[in-house]
């Protein structure tokens, strides 16, 4: 149960459940100490891809081509580069750019599932938990079992050694989920809506134009009201007694 809920059963594909490595690794059971404000848990290989990325590319958005050159380059502990990305794999990211007017949001989850397939030992499948708090290590303190018992172990084990050899290995794209979750990128804006967002910006830019020429007729005014002052001043008669 603890290792569906965190994302980290694969229990798809007609096969026997098998564990998401990457997925096992950052999971919440692996932090030695947490508190209400951070917790120390196993470092993500899969953020050093990304910030090699991210140093690159050096926007949100990317084309699939950058994407597929960059990539095919990288390599990690247990990928070499270079090397030649599948073609299910180069379809996948094509289709994530038809989703998204021909980029490729990098903070996004199908671009991360991308990454999980591409590097299934680093990468964790982006699992979409409907409880956040499932990837907390004090959701699992007190009742909530997150390591299994001897007997338990055993059993998979046995199980596991039963399993065909075609099952292992690479994950396998018939569990590719079309599901997409943007964290940093808005949603394109169509019909009223962007109406309504051009009008909103229109507006601001109005009152700021509005502002600025105010305050340059106040500082064209300015030498013309000293200058007045300043004959007035010199019209008046001193009067003697």
């Amino acid at each position: 149960e603890y290792l569906r809920q965190i994302g980290a059963l694969d229990d798809a594909g007609g096969v026997k459940p098998q564990v998401r490595i990457a997925n096992y690794l950052m999971g919440p059971s692996n932090c030695i100490a947490s508190s209400s404000y951070f917790s120390v848990c196993c470092l993500s290989e899969c953020e050093g891809l990304m910030r090699e990325l991210e140093q690159k590319i050096r926007a949100p958005t990317a084309s699939a081509e950058q994407l597929i050159g960059l990539v095919s380059n990288m390599s990690s502990a247990s990928v070499e580069a270079p090397r030649d990305l599948p073609e299910t794999l180069v379809d996948k990211l094509w289709a994530i750019t038809d989703r998204h007017n021909g980029k490729v949001p990098l903070h996004a989850r199908l671009f991360a599932q991308w990454m999980h397939f591409v590097f299934p030992s680093e990468c964790p499948y982006p699992h979409a938990v409907e409880d956040p708090a499932v990837l907390r290590p004090s959701h699992w303190s007190g009742q909530r079992r997150a390591t299994a018992t001897d007997e338990e172990r055993k059993r998979c084990i046995s199980e596991f050694a039963l399993q065909p050899e075609a099952a292992l290995g690479e994950p396998l794209l018939s569990q590719w989920d079309d599901l997409e979750v943007l964290l940093l990128e808005d949603l394109p804006l169509r019909g009223h809506k962007l109406f309504w967002t051009l009008l909103r910006h229109g507006a601001m830019a109005f009152a700021f134009l509005s502002t600025l020429l105010a305050g340059l007729r106040a500082l064209v005014r300015l030498p013309c009201c000293g200058n007045r002052a300043q004959k007035e001043e010199r019209s008046v008669l001193p009067v003697s007694s």
